[in-house]
């Protein structure tokens, strides 16, 4: 069924074809159907191409209909195998099974009734709440329209589980003209200690993925959390990321965001000395779109949050970054800070890097900063009076600038040489 065939039906049905008794009719709202699309003049998704979005004709996945399982890349362990964004427990490790929960989301409702207060239930509940006081749900309409459209399933790590091996959430698409929605809601429970690897291997062509987590990482947690996809060419990616962190909790998130891709992180410090690190990698080729907003909300006091970004334009390509840091009421003693540094490769690459600060308390430490920059031509010559020809001299250059991120995954670092040496092919 194509999607503009499936939202007619729903807007006539309203809540009862979704079967999601938790969802509220803000979701889905006049103003919801009228336009599914974020509004483009909004801060958030200005710099997006979301035209990439609204340009196919896409069909959305029938439900209890057998899809293809490729073959999976056994270069990736512990593996939690997702279909064309529906889970497939048949293919669950043996591993796992004694170590973490998988739930669909109606039957963790049975199980833990607290879910509705973590499961995305209204439009309302990540809106950007202005200064001006407005708070805007514009930004949020991919959440509703993945809640809408995707059963959604729940990991949970219990109490004092500590696996030093990464798991691997394998988001396979091997669809085409389809829109997927993986809509994964992940909650480690308290002194748990976790590595993720979320990773879209796309085998499909003109896709559109809207990816969206949930994750609450309870009382001294900590969670690792590293992004990539591979052979996303001819694909649209958007993603949306929302941690919550409680009382003395840690969470690392590092990501690649390539091809013509929208991120929305958004962290949420809920917890007294809880602490977030994030970090990632832009990369644009050719006509590409390539946005991150990223904010972090600090709500307890001694918090501390740390973002640091490196983008990469090439051709006539843009890449664009939105970093923001809150520091609300009662958030004393709290600190953020947010660098980005971006190298042009060419006249016609494009890059904008927006750093904001909101802080609403005082006896705190802030910090941003953002630099713009193309490869300097002294540093080039150099190196090829030392016997490099331009081309490698120009790589090397490149590889020293990316290896200042130090990600720490060595299969983001690998991807990360791998669309380097697509850059100079």
């Amino acid at each position: 069924m194509y999607l503009n065939d499936y939202l007619d039906k729903l807007k006539k049905n309203k809540l009862e074809e979704s079967n999601k008794p938790w969802l509220t009719s803000k979701i889905i709202s006049d103003e919801f159907f009228n336009s599914i699309f974020p509004d483009e003049k909004v801060e958030e998704w200005k710099n997006f191409n979301i035209k990439s979005l609204i340009g196919n004709k896409l069909k959305v996945l029938e439900k209890n209909k057998n899809l293809k399982i490729e073959k999976i890349n056994r270069d990736y362990n512990n593996i939690l195998f997702f279909n064309n964004g529906v889970f497939e427990k048949c293919l669950l490790e043996k591993k796992l099974i004694n170590k973490i929960n998988i739930y669909k989301t109606t039957e963790y409702k049975k199980k833990d009734k607290t879910i509705l207060k973590k499961i995305y239930s209204d439009a309302a509940k990540y809106a950007e709440k202005r200064l001006s006081g407005v708070s805007d749900s514009k930004t949020t309409k991919l959440l509703s329209l993945n809640a809408l459209l995707s059963e959604g399933v729940v990991i949970e790590i219990p109490n004092d589980t500590v696996i030093d091996n990464q798991i691997c959430i394998y988001n396979n698409i091997s669809c085409q003209n389809t829109l997927v929605n993986p809509y994964i809601l992940i909650i480690a429970k308290e002194n748990s200690k976790t590595k993720f690897l979320d990773l879209t291997s796309y085998n499909g062509e003109e896709n559109w993925t809207n990816s969206f987590y949930e994750i609450y990482l309870e009382k001294n947690s900590n969670f690792q959390m590293a992004n990539l996809s591979t052979n996303q060419i001819k694909n649209v990616n958007t993603s949306s990321y929302n941690f919550h962190l409680e009382k003395y909790s840690r969470l690392k998130f590092s990501s690649i965001n390539k091809g013509n891709s929208k991120k929305d992180i958004r962290v949420f410090l809920n917890g007294e000395n809880s602490k977030t690190s994030l970090k990632g990698m832009l990369i644009s080729k050719h006509k590409e779109s390539n946005d991150i907003f990223c904010k972090v909300t600090h709500n307890a006091p001694n918090t501390i949050s740390n973002q640091e970004w490196r983008m990469l334009s090439s051709d006539n390509s843009k890449t664009s970054l939105n970093g923001k840091i809150k520091i609300l009421k009662n958030a004393k003693k709290s600190t953020g800070s947010f660098f980005s540094k971006t190298l042009l490769l060419s006249e016609k690459a494009k890059s904008f890097s927006k750093p904001e600060l909101e802080i609403f308390e005082d006896e705190v430490s802030c910090s941003h900063g953002a630099s713009f920059g193309e490869i300097e031509k002294e540093k080039v010559f150099y190196l090829q009076s030392r016997g490099l020809s331009k081309r490698d001299a120009i790589k090397y250059l490149v590889l020293a600038f990316i290896n200042e991120l130090k990600l720490n995954d060595d299969k983001l670092n690998e991807n990360i040489l791998s669309e380097t040496e697509n850059l100079f092919c």
